[in-house]
């Protein structure tokens, strides 16, 4: 009897790993979202990822996050949201940059970029000098960013973002909200690789068509 259950043990096992077959576990890899929000588009499933530039953590897991976004399926709607804490007045500079590249719908194309400059080069795009001339050599429109970064509604934006990060209670980063339902990060699951996408994924095959409300923008 023993022998029988080591080998269907050993079967199984092998099976998982050949299929990538995964069992993450509520209160550990994923828990529930304290106050459940609406998603953003009705009829899509949604992922927000929150993180900050300044974040060695969410710069370690950026190549994984667009490798998984970029298979996405249409009816995924993925956002980032820029970290905003109260009383952390070092993260505005990034944040701006955030907003002004959103502005321009060019977020996705230069996030890497942006992560390299700051936690690789240690360029301080805090200064506006040293901000602009980097733009610039990135090939984005300067003027057009500056003034989407000094722009009038820049402030109220920040704002949005702080209010975003008191809604979704927001403690730590990178921290991913799947459905406004499931809360998941890199330091539940405890590593900094793709297995954050591998938990995202089994969030959404939970509710694959969840009902959606307003959003809160």
């Amino acid at each position: 009897m023993l022998k029988q259950w080591i080998k269907t043990f050993v079967v199984t096992a092998s099976l998982l790993a050949a299929t990538g077959a995964h069992a993450f576990t509520e209160g550990k890899d994923y828990k529930p979202l304290a106050q459940p929000q609406p998603i953003a588009v009705a009829g899509k499933q949604e992922v927000i990822e929150f993180f900050w530039y300044g974040c060695p953590h969410c710069f370690a897991i950026e190549p994984s996050v667009e490798a998984w976004e970029a298979k996405l399926p249409a009816n995924v709607n993925f956002r980032r949201v820029h970290v905003m804490w109260d009383g952390r007045n070092d993260m505005e500079g990034h944040a701006k940059i955030f907003l002004a590249l959103e502005a321009m719908g060019l977020t996705k194309k230069h996030q890497m970029a942006v992560f390299k400059a700051i936690q690789q080069d240690r360029i301080e795009l805090r200064k506006e000098d040293v901000l602009f001339d980097w733009v610039k050599k990135q090939g984005i429109d300067v003027n057009k960013f500056k003034a989407n970064y000094n722009g009038f509604s820049t402030k109220n934006q920040l704002n949005k973002l702080s209010e975003l990060t008191k809604t979704y209670a927001v403690d730590g980063v990178p921290m991913f909200i799947v459905n406004g339902k499931w809360v998941t990060s890199p330091s539940m699951v405890g590593r900094e690789d793709d297995t954050i996408t591998k938990v995202i994924n089994e969030l959404l095959a939970k509710n694959k068509a969840p009902t959606a409300a307003k959003a809160k923008k």
